[in-house]
């Protein structure tokens, strides 16, 4: 079982207690990503979300077969949580800018959790709403200052 109690360091995470990081790291599983490495592709299966523990990645988007960066993640943050929400493929590519390490969290740990500590589980879904909630509201404010240019 990974140790986890570096997440409370980190805004989203600081409402979690010793019992929730144990929790957490009880069904997470840490996986190192070399430099340039693809963590996953856009449109391959979603069933599992990703903290970054350390190192940086980046989400890449293509539009018309060219690829672009859309965000960079630190440590702290998190990707792939829609996979938890949807099960839909997945949205964006994400690949490792460089070395990196990630805990993972299968839909199926992400399950367990909601069964036997379902505080613990309201709690992560509590900040994947509120992360994705920022996200789609800077999405917005991108579009508004995209449309204002072609105006």
């Amino acid at each position: 079982m990974p140790d986890v109690t570096y997440l409370a360091k980190y805004s989203p995470f600081k409402s979690f207690d010793g019992n929730d990081l144990e929790a957490l790291g009880s069904v997470g599983e840490e996986k190192a990503i070399k430099k340039d490495e693809l963590v996953f592709d856009e449109d391959s299966k979603g069933d599992s979300m990703y903290i970054l523990k350390t190192g940086a990645v980046k989400i890449l988007k293509k539009v018309k077969s060219q690829e672009n960066t859309i965000a960079v993640l630190n440590p702290g943050e998190f990707f792939g949580e829609m996979a938890l929400l949807d099960g839909l493929p997945r949205s964006a590519a994400v690949r490792a800018t460089t070395d990196s390490e990630i805990l993972q969290i299968t839909l199926e740990g992400y399950q367990k959790l909601r069964r036997e500590k379902p505080h613990t589980a309201l709690k992560l879904m509590d900040i994947i709403i509120k992360v994705l909630s920022n996200r789609l509201r800077q999405a917005n404010k991108n579009l508004e200052v995209i449309s204002f240019w072609i105006e």
